[in-house]
């Protein structure tokens, strides 16, 4: 994977990560999964890459975190979306979606398949 794609993808972590995080609560290898499983196997993050990603986000209050026992002794923290985070998620949606319309424009590739 090209510097370009690597780059381009971990500027989209944040918004995936914050819309797989609306619908339920999850952790992170789980979160992981879910962009390579949905995307089809074009979108796969090391789960050190989505971590930092997770923390920021935990700091500035848009998602929480608690830990689940699973079986006798693991542990697996996952993360929640809180209202805060809700409401950035919609501000990075809009956002996502005048600066995608914006570059299709551009590039004159409205409708058409890669």
């Amino acid at each position: 994977m090209s510097q370009n794609q690597e780059n381009f993808k971990r500027g989209c972590t944040e918004l995936l990560a914050l819309y797989l995080l609306e619908k339920e609560d999850l952790y992170g290898y789980q979160i992981t999964q879910l962009m390579e499983e949905k995307s089809g196997g074009r979108f796969t993050m090391l789960e050190g890459t989505l971590y930092l990603i997770l923390y920021k986000l935990v700091d500035a209050g848009y998602l929480s975190t608690y830990t689940k026992l699973v079986g006798k002794r693991r542990t697996r923290k996952y993360y929640h979306l809180e209202d805060l985070g809700r409401e950035y998620l919609k501000q990075v949606l809009h956002e996502y979606d005048e600066i995608s319309l914006g570059i299709s424009l551009i590039l004159d590739r409205k409708g058409e398949e890669s």
